[in-house]
């Protein structure tokens, strides 16, 4: 296995969904609420839509754990879909008034990286197991490179717009990342000469025999945990009531002004984030992931209270709170969910079903807060989002409790 290479297929791919990231969760929205003024149901119908395809994750990392052995089939399919990606982001460039483009490109940009993140995860898990060394430094990297993408677009969005009204800038301003995402085909050459799977068989069968017997009995309580966990991180991705109408509310509650100041100084909250990982990181392995992911959820929850309640600069400080806890919690999550998975038949699948919390609650969450934005305040979203979160906190305070007593291995 080449460390260095892998880093780079990575973080190449990672940087690409950034792109994507950051157009969807800071610039689209923005645009489409404020600069077209669309009507906000027919928009929140549109997002509903292009977040279904979430939907079939698990079973697309069904079929390519149980189904497509070959590696030859794997990398073809990473070619065909990030192919089809970049062609998409092209045709929507031609006329993105339409909502119905937006809510295609949307379903497609999902269901490519649906397919690529599988193949990804699959990978990512394989290692993991090969190499229990590369869990951390890969996590960093996968996240890093995303933040990375939203600094280098913030820095384009300041640079291109100057007047945010201006149609002819924000043409300039998309066609700018379209190019962004040309560099995910160059992972054709990356992938090309490279070995994906390597044999994982172990060389000890009666550890294997002695494993699968603990397993059986430790199955069904660790399979009521993770439900109890997955409900918890659903509940915590609340604040998608919200996320997308930030660029939105910071515009109109203060003015384009303090808007300018606010993706000037996303790089900092981008920087914060990274340092968020980079802590982690750093104390993953010292005390229980259960317990980290609860305590940091709790700051995060801390700061959402907060946020409706600030001035312009203290709504700065704020975001760089929710970038760096956030950034933990998600962390911690991956990281229990990695831990989970590698000790199932079907690793892929798990890996996806832990992580398909966060996906159910895009569709749920975000095309709600679209639409209830039309006739309430982001302010009253909030409020919402923190007892949905503050309900997750307490899950999660259980579970700690209950990790303390039970001592699963797994989510240590």
């Amino acid at each position: 296995m080449n460390v260095k290479k892998t880093y780079g297929i990575f973080f190449l791919v990672y940087f690409t969904w950034g792109v994507f990231e950051a157009y969807f969760g800071l610039y689209l929205p923005l645009y489409y609420y404020e600069i077209l003024a669309v009507n906000r149901n027919n928009l929140a119908f549109t997002q509903f839509f292009g977040y279904l395809s979430l939907i079939i994750t698990p079973l697309i990392a069904y079929v390519f754990d149980a189904h497509i052995e070959s590696e030859r089939n794997h990398k073809i399919f990473v070619y065909l879909f990030a192919i089809l990606l970049c062609s998409c982001f092209s045709i929507f460039l031609i006329n993105k008034n339409i909502l119905l483009l937006y809510g295609i490109f949307l379903a497609v940009y999902f269901l490519c990286r649906m397919f690529i993140g599988t193949i990804m995860s699959k990978i990512y898990l394989t290692l993991s197991v090969e190499s229990p060394k590369i869990k951390h430094p890969m996590i960093l990297i996968i996240n890093g490179a995303k933040g990375v993408s939203f600094l280098i677009i913030s820095l384009f969005f300041d640079s291109i717009i100057k007047n945010v009204y201006s149609l002819p800038q924000w043409e300039l301003f998309f066609m700018i990342g379209w190019i962004l995402t040309l560099p995910l085909l160059s992972v054709v050459l990356f992938l090309r000469n490279y070995t994906i799977f390597s044999d994982q068989s172990s060389p000890n069968r009666n550890n294997d025999i002695e494993s699968k017997n603990s397993k059986k009995k430790n199955q069904k309580r660790v399979f009521c945990f993770a439900i109890f966990l997955y409900i918890a991180f659903f509940l915590a991705s609340s604040d998608l009531f919200f996320l997308s109408l930030i660029s939105s509310w910071v515009l109109t509650r203060y003015n384009e002004f303090s808007l300018r100041i606010f993706f000037n100084f996303y790089y900092v909250i981008t920087i914060c984030s990274l340092l968020g990982y980079y802590f982690a990181s750093k104390i993953a392995k010292r005390i229980s992931n259960m317990l980290l992911f609860f305590v940091s959820c709790c700051f995060y929850l801390f700061f959402i209270i907060l946020l409706p309640l600030s001035n312009f600069p203290i709504f700065l400080v704020i975001q760089c709170g929710l970038a760096f806890t956030g950034y933990i919690a998600n962390y911690f999550y991956i990281s229990i969910a990695q831990t989970i998975s590698v000790n199932a038949r079907y690793k892929t699948v798990v890996y996806q079903l832990l992580l398909m919390s966060q996906s159910i609650a895009r569709i749920v969450f975000t095309p709600i807060g679209t639409s209830l934005s039309a006739f309430i305040s982001v302010e009253s979203l909030i409020f919402f989002s923190s007892i949905l979160f503050a309900l997750s906190c307490g899950i999660q305070l259980i579970l700690v409790l209950v990790n303390k007593i039970k001592h699963f291995k797994e989510f240590r």
